[in-house]
């Protein structure tokens, strides 16, 4: 069975979220509510980034840190969006190339700062990325609400 399978609802909950995003003003994007130091683009922003990382770098082998200022420069709706639909073909292809036979496979993540390298699962990493998703969508809905924007009822 295909990972795709499982995590079916990574794409439910990436339409819903871009759905609710992709008329959104500058003005918008960019508010950020009194206790919440985030905008909704910044976590748009935010969730590219972390797919980037975690299957465009880390799933993929490639050593070191990688360069987010691409992530961290995105400003406009257009370009951010632009990343996040890359990033999402690049976990549709994980997803797709992937089964449960690959799941519990480890292999060397990172480094951390102290030198120290983690070692994590696809099961790991796919839980994380999923639920990173989920969990920032619920925070750009309530940014969203508190400004008077309608989000879907999930």
């Amino acid at each position: 069975m295909k990972l795709s399978e499982i995590f079916s609802n990574y794409f439910t909950v990436r339409a819903e979220m871009m759905r609710a995003v992709e008329n959104l003003s500058q003005e918008q994007l960019d508010w950020t509510g009194p206790h919440h130091p985030a905008s909704v683009g910044r976590l748009l922003a935010h969730i590219a980034d972390c797919e980037f990382f975690w299957i465009g770098h880390v799933a993929a082998g490639k050593p070191g840190r990688p360069d987010f200022s691409r992530f961290e420069n995105a400003r406009t709706l257009e370009e951010i969006i632009g990343l996040l639909r890359e990033q999402e073909r690049a976990v549709t292809d994980f997803l797709e190339t992937n089964d449960l036979d690959d799941w519990d496979q480890v292999f060397d993540s990172y480094q951390h700062r102290d030198g120290s390298v983690e070692k994590l699962s696809r099961r790991w990493l796919i839980w994380h990325v999923v639920e990173h998703q989920a969990r920032h969508r619920g925070q750009i809905f309530m940014l969203m609400r508190t400004q008077g924007i309608e989000v879907p009822d999930v």
